[in-house]
């Protein structure tokens, strides 16, 4: 899926922070590209495993932000949209450090999207691979939501 985003790397970043301000510390817009967007998260507020390696959860957070704002980025801010299904495969243990996150949105329907995300960690390993499904309100709502955001401003 080819796709044009309505929103630039520079709103994608205003709006996350608008949306969730303590994200910005944790999770950084990184670039913006068609219907692919890549996200750092970390390294600070990363939680880890006893024995040093990135907790699973945190890789998993990471991923499902990075697909929320790859969806928003596609269809424009909507924040009532949510994670309806995932699966996630860790592939090897993640260093701690930072975590870069591509995902990429792979199927946009009238009530649903799909995102493929890709974990590595600062080496540049592979160490997640996740698919996140979710449920959007519907196009007539999208409107509404819209509309309200922008009588709001």
């Amino acid at each position: 899926m080819r796709a044009h985003p309505v929103m630039s790397m520079d709103e994608a970043r205003a709006w996350l922070a608008e949306v969730l301000p303590d994200t910005d510390a944790r999770l950084r817009v990184e670039s913006v590209d068609g219907n692919r967007v890549v996200c750092a998260a970390g390294p600070d507020g990363l939680e880890r495993r006893r024995d040093g390696p990135l907790s699973g959860p945190a890789m998993f957070w990471a991923a499902d932000l990075a697909g929320f704002v790859a969806v928003n980025v596609l269809l424009g801010p909507t924040p009532s949209m949510v994670l309806a299904t995932s699966s996630i495969s860790f592939l090897e243990p993640a260093e701690p450090g930072a975590l870069r996150v591509a995902a990429e949105v792979v199927k946009i329907a009238s009530r649903s999207a799909v995102v493929d995300a890709r974990v590595t960690d600062h080496r540049g390993h592979l160490v997640a691979m996740a698919t996140l499904h979710f449920a959007l309100p519907s196009r007539a709502g999208r409107v509404a939501l819209a509309a309200q955001a922008g009588a709001a401003t």
